[in-house]
C-alpha cells in the first residue's frame, strides 16, 4: 500500500505542468517539519518557507538534502523521498525532500563535509534519484542552493548536466553566512576551534560557488558587503532576507496557547491551571535556539541569575538533550538557576508549540555571537515580544533598530541590566514589543518570493 501510494505521488508530481524548481540544503537534517538539532535550524526553516511560497506561486519543488544515516535525535533514517502533504495538505504534493546518500552512513557536521561527500551525492542524484523518480533533467526551471556545501553541490550538478548534454538551468547561490565573516567573528577563538571551523577551506569553496553561479542571494546587508571581500565577483546580487510566516507567528491570548501550556506544565510538573497562574504573575522571558556554542545559553542563565528582579520573572529555555553541550548547560542551570523561575525544555518541539511559546512570552532574549539573519528573533517580533539581543543579529540591527535593546558588552551583567529594565518598566516593554511587531509585518514570504522571482526574470535568468 505504501509503495503504491509513493508511486502515485511520483507520477502526480511528474505529470504536473508546473515549472520545477530544485532547492539544495545539504547539511543537517531537512524534513517537512524541522526538528531543530545539530546543524539544523534557521536555514532549513528558510528553505521550507521558500518552498511553500513557490508552491503557492504555481511551482513544484524538489529539495535535496544529504541522507543515508539515522537522524541524531529521532533515530529515523534520512533516506528516500518525503512529500509535504502530511504537513501542508494537498498542496504538499508539489513539494518533496529527496535524501542523497554518499555511502558514509553517519551524520557528518557541516565543518567536516568535503568534496568527496558532495561528489558522491551528485552521482547518487544523477543515477539513483534520476531513475527512481523518473526525473526529467531538462525540466529544472532554476536551482536555488544554500550555504557553501549546498552551493558546491549545485555547481557539481550543473556541470554534470552540461557534460551530459542537458541544458544548464540558472543556479542562484544563497550563502546565508560567509566564511570571511565567521573567521572575523572568531578571531579570538582557540586554535582548536579555528582548526575545527576550517575557515580557509570554506572560503575557497565559497569562491567557487560565487564564480560558478548566475547570482548570489544576500540575506543580510553584512553578507552583501562581505561579498566584496572575495576575489570572485557575483554576476548579480539579489536581496532576499528571511521573511516571516504571519499565519503561524502572531500575537495570541493565553487561552489560544494550549499546546504551549502543556509544554510548560510538563517541564514544571504542574497543572495547566498553575501554569496559567504563573504566567499571569511573572514577566516571561524566552530563549529559543539551537544548542550551539555560538548561542551562549550558559551566559543567558548566568545573566538571569544576576538579575535583581529574577523572582518576578520566568525564563523559558530550550536545550537539546542530544547535544554535547547539554551536560554543561544543565550544570549551569543547576548551579545558578535551579528554581521555579527557570523552565528548561529538553525535548523536541514542533512549529506550533514554538509559535505558542513565542506568543506567551513578553520578552525574547538572544546572546548569539553569529547569525545569518535571526529568524527566531523575527518570529518573536511577529508575536509582539520585546527583544533583547546581542549586536550580532542582522534582523535586529538592520530592521528593528531602536525597537530592540541591543547589549554591547558580552557579559552576564550587561544582559541582566537590560532584563531588569524590562521587568521594571512595563510601558517600555510594551512599547518596543509593539514597534518590533509592526516592523516584522513589512515582509511576508509570498511578497518576498514574488519579488525575487520577478528580479530573476528581469535579469534574464528565468522565463516566468
Amino acid at each position: 500500500m505504501w509503495l503504491e501510494e509513493m508511486h502515485w505521488k511520483h507520477r502526480f508530481f511528474n505529470d504536473s505542468p508546473r515549472k520545477h524548481v530544485l532547492l539544495i540544503t545539504n547539511h543537517g537534517c531537512h524534513a517537512p517539519q524541522i526538528v531543530v538539532t545539530v546543524d539544523t535550524g534557521g536555514q532549513n526553516i528558510y528553505v521550507n518557507n521558500l518552498s511553500k511560497a513557490l508552491v503557492r506561486l504555481g511551482y513544484k519543488v524538489t529539495i535535496l538534502n544529504r541522507g543515508g544515516f539515522p537522524h541524531p535525535v529521532t533515530g529515523e533514517m534520512q533516506r528516500g523521498v518525503t512529500y509535504y502533504d502530511r504537513v501542508w495538505g494537498d498542496e504538499g504534493l508539489f513539494s518533496r525532500v529527496v535524501y542523497l546518500e554518499d555511502g558514509f552512513q553517519e551524520f557528518v557536521p557541516k565543518e567536516e563535509l568535503n568534496l568527496e561527500h558532495l561528489e558522491k551525492e551528485k552521482d547518487f542524484f544523477m543515477e539513483v534519484v534520476r531513475e527512481q523518480l523518473a526525473l526529467d533533467l531538462e525540466g529544472f526551471h532554476f536551482i536555488s542552493s544554500h550555504y557553501w556545501d549546498g552551493g558546491l553541490l549545485g555547481v557539481l550538478i550543473t556541470e554534470e548536466l552540461t557534460k551530459r548534454g542537458f541544458s544548464e538551468p540558472a543556479h542562484v547561490f544563497t550563502p546565508h553566512s560567509l566564511g570571511v565573516l565567521k573567521k572575523e567573528r572568531f578571531r579570538d577563538a582557540s586554535s582548536q576551534d579555528v582548526a575545527r571551523f576550517r575557515f580557509q577551506y570554506r572560503i575557497a569553496q565559497e569562491e567557487r560557488c560565487i564564480a560558478n553561479s548566475c547570482g548570489v542571494v544576500a540575506t543580510s546587508h553584512a553578507i552583501e558587503r562581505a561579498l566584496k571581500r572575495y576575489h570572485s565577483r557575483p554576476k548579480r546580487v539579489f536581496w532576499f532576507p528571511p521573511a516571516v510566516d504571519t499565519e503561524v507567528f502572531y500575537p495570541r491570548k493565553i487561552s489560544e496557547c494550549l499546546l504551549a501550556l502543556e509544554v510548560l506544565g510538563r517541564a514544571l510538573n504542574i497543572s495547566r491551571e498553575k501554569v496559567v497562574k504563573l504566567l499571569e504573575e511573572k514577566v516571561v522571558f524566552l530563549e529559543l535556539s539551537r544548542t550551539a556554542r555560538t548561542k551562549q545559553k550558559g551566559l543567558v542563565l548566568k545573566a538571569f541569575a544576576s538579575m535583581k528582579n529574577r523572582r518576578k520573572t520566568l525564563l523559558v529555555m530550550n536545550v537539546d538533550s542530544a547535544s554535547p553541550l547539554y551536560p554543561s548547560i544543565m550544570r549551569s542551570y543547576r548551579r545558578l538557576s535551579a528554581d521555579e523561575n527557570v523552565v528548561i525544555v529538553d525535548w523536541l518541539l514542533n512549529e506550533e508549540e514554538v509559535a505558542q511559546l513565542f506568543a506567551l512570552a513578553q520578552v525574547f532574549i538572544t546572546a548569539s555571537l553569529m547569525e545569518g539573519w535571526g529568524m527566531a528573533v523575527q518570529e518573536a517580533a511577529a508575536s509582539r515580544c520585546a527583544v533583547i539581543s546581542s549586536p550580532f543579529v542582522p534582523f535586529v540591527y538592520e530592521v528593528l533598530g531602536e525597537a530592540a535593546l541591543i547589549v554591547d558588552k558580552n557579559t552576564p551583567l550587561a544582559y541582566a541590566e537590560q532584563m531588569d529594565l524590562l521587568v521594571e518598566n512595563a510601558e517600555l516593554r510594551e512599547k518596543i514589543g509593539e514597534k518590533a511587531y509592526l516592523k516584522s509585518q513589512q515582509h511576508s514570504w509570498m511578497s518576498s518570493t514574488r519579488r525575487w522571482i520577478n528580479e530573476m526574470e528581469e535579469a534574464g535568468l528565468i522565463v516566468v
